[in-house]
């Protein structure tokens, strides 16, 4: 039979106890109310004008309670076997009762024979057995609650030990579910992004500029490597997502030509803040869609990064119609690419927004509001303005 019922072995384990060490604190706990006793006796005894050595006290008291720290696995065990939770509950409490009653003839044998063996030699001192049938009377309603304060402190211990682990094994599923979410919405942008690219492919080689398409195909390679390099990684530092960035609008400039000038402002030193792994991408695909596309002249794009208190702002702003042009009913937040950004944010972030703001006259900008985090990694120097 182990020390403990199975039901406890999971605090031990936990807390990184032994058998022998359970024992040990076991031991140590039951001291306690024994050392508690001895001072209650020593104390009496120099009222009472009776010299009695503190050891003679500590001797005579502690024995008793050390019982109960013998008797606690089995008083374990049969909390768990009678269960007071579970009905039928008025036979188990009776079963528990008798239990103590038997109990208390252990403790008030052994205390009995500690007092008869340590105590100073009375006058009127009486015989063992009497001694300990008056002792087991006297102390019965004691005896009583203390077994039912170890049945107590046991389940009390248990059903603390199996909340939490539930609350792990729930932080451990939400942490599942939320890492297969991500890598769900992830996993949407890469498709949208070649399709889109290979497009371009297709019409550049449909129009005879081979060596226009041969420099996307290029250019798309770069980013796969740069995607596929990044694994199942939801935070990178924010040079990687300029560098990515720059190839993608790279992959544009050479399908628009000289209708798309684009713009980078970076504020220095964020360069290893980290952000979302492609959150740039899907904003930068969206002003071109909604913004440069649908102009017959020259557009800009405009990408800033800069922080504000601990927050950090990555704006995409495009010269384009405007955001009434990209908000339709069908699409009423911005569209796909917007709308799986905000789906992001809420998974990475308790405090995070996506928001898409229109200009003084034309124009769109989507800003994303995260908290400014840093990576570990060694910063680069890729900030700056171009």
């Amino acid at each position: 039979m182990r020390l403990l019922p199975e039901e406890y072995q999971d605090p031990l384990r936990e807390a990184g106890l032994g058998p022998v060490a359970a024992a040990a604190l076991l031991i140590g706990g039951w001291l306690v109310p024994g050392t508690l006793a001895s001072l209650e006796t020593y104390a009496m005894a120099q009222l009472g004008g009776r010299e009695l050595p503190f050891w003679r006290a500590i001797a005579a008291q502690s024995p008793g309670w050390l019982t109960y720290g013998a008797l606690t696995p089995l008083i374990l065990h049969a909390s768990v076997r009678l269960p007071l939770h579970a009905p039928p509950r008025l036979p188990k409490l009776i079963a528990h009762i008798a239990f103590a009653l038997i109990a208390g003839i252990a403790y008030a044998a052994v205390a009995a024979a500690a007092y008869l063996m340590f105590m100073p030699v009375q006058a009127t001192r009486p015989a063992y057995p009497a001694l300990a049938f008056a002792w087991y009377l006297s102390a019965m309603p004691l005896m009583i609650l203390t077994y039912f304060a170890v049945v107590g402190a046991g389940w009390a211990i248990h059903w603390f030990t199996r909340n939490r682990q539930a609350e792990l094994r729930s932080a451990r599923l939400e942490q599942q579910l939320s890492e297969a979410r991500l890598g769900a919405l992830r996993m949407q942008l890469h498709p949208h992004f070649l399709f889109n690219s290979l497009n371009a492919v297709t019409v550049l080689v449909r129009d005879g500029r081979n060596d226009t398409a041969e420099r996307v195909l290029e250019l798309l390679g770069d980013v796969l490597r740069a995607t596929l390099r990044g694994g199942g990684e939801h935070k990178v530092p924010l040079h990687r997502e300029l560098d990515l960035a720059r190839h993608y609008l790279g992959i544009e400039e050479v399908r628009f030509s000289d209708r798309l000038r684009v713009h980078f402002d970076v504020e220095s030193g964020l360069e290893n803040a980290l952000v979302p792994a492609l959150v740039l991408q899907p904003l930068i695909e969206n002003a071109i869609r909604h913004g440069i596309s649908r102009s017959s002249d020259a557009g800009r794009i405009d990408i800033r990064a800069f922080s504000r208190d601990d927050r950090l702002i990555l704006e995409v702003t495009d010269d384009g119609p405007g955001p009434r042009a990209q908000l339709t009913p069908a699409t009423p937040s911005g569209g796909v690419g917007l709308a799986n950004t905000r789906s992001r944010l809420a998974v990475l972030y308790d405090n995070a927004s996506c928001e898409l703001l229109g200009g003084p006259g034309r124009g769109a900008t989507a800003r994303v509001d995260i908290p400014l985090e840093w990576s570990r990694q060694p910063a680069t120097a890729a900030g700056g303005r171009a």
